[in-house]
């Protein structure tokens, strides 16, 4: 039993899920011959209907429940899904089985129990709302300790100030070379630029960039995902084919 988060992006408004230690072919596979692999289970498409980036949340022989205030439609057809090399590959369809892997990486890899899946697919339709924002948030507090999310909003609101600070600096500066004012002016002002600079660099040495990148991790890891696949092991062969988020083209 395990979940696994990937960002899937696609230019061919398609995702998917397939068998990673699969042989490559000698170019791209898509159009007929991607249906062909698609109905034989080697591999789930998820046809998404526009290019972008798509947060994947993969149950591997697990069950899904939504959480509460979420809600999740499954679409389509419980299909097939052969992963006997015990490495799966989530991403843009058209790295299936690319010699040249253009939208993939290996972070897009995981690993399950060599076998046949069948698959469920079920899209997030929450509505937004500023509830689930601050949940999100809230969520990714508990990443860090009281201490240091104490620490990590004081060295945040210095670093903004900073950085204003800094502009304002150096607007000053750049206005004593445009309109020829005061050197005083000038010279202060690239003072207080330096200053500020040095001040971001202390806070950045200080831990900011480690407690920042650990929050947004876990932010990250809150927001609900948009498309949610169940993968449960099962004995084999299962047809496989696509699922569509809107509706199917017309046969």
């Amino acid at each position: 039993m395990a979940q696994h988060r990937i960002h899937a992006g696609t230019d061919i408004a398609c995702v998917g899920v397939w068998d990673a230690g699969l042989p490559l072919a000698k170019r791209a596979i898509e159009g007929t011959a991607l249906k062909e692999s698609a109905a034989r289970g080697e591999v789930l498409v998820i046809d998404t209907s526009a290019d972008g980036r798509y947060l994947l949340r993969i149950h591997v022989d697990e069950p899904f429940v939504p959480s509460p205030g979420q809600r999740f439609d499954t679409v389509g057809n419980e299909l097939g899904l052969h992963l006997g090399s015990g490495t799966a590959m989530a991403g843009g369809c058209e790295d299936f089985r690319n010699p040249r892997p253009q939208i993939t990486s290996a972070g897009d890899r995981f690993h399950v129990e060599p076998s046949w899946y069948r698959v469920r697919v079920h899209l997030n339709q929450t509505e937004g709302s500023d509830e689930e924002e601050q949940r999100a948030h809230e969520e990714a507090a508990r990443a860090l300790t009281s201490e240091e999310l104490a620490r990590y909003l004081r060295l945040g609101k210095a670093l903004r100030t900073g950085w204003l600070v800094a502009v304002v600096a150096v607007a000053a500066v750049l206005a004593t070379v445009v309109f020829q004012a005061a050197l005083t002016l000038g010279v202060l002002g690239a003072l207080v630029a330096a200053a500020a600079g040095w001040s971001i660099l202390r806070l950045k040495r200080g831990g900011y960039d480690a407690l920042h990148l650990r929050y947004q991790r876990a932010l990250m890891a809150a927001y609900p995902p948009e498309i949610v696949l169940e993968l449960n092991r099962a004995t084999g062969p299962i047809p496989g084919g696509f699922v569509y988020l809107d509706d199917p083209p017309a046969s």
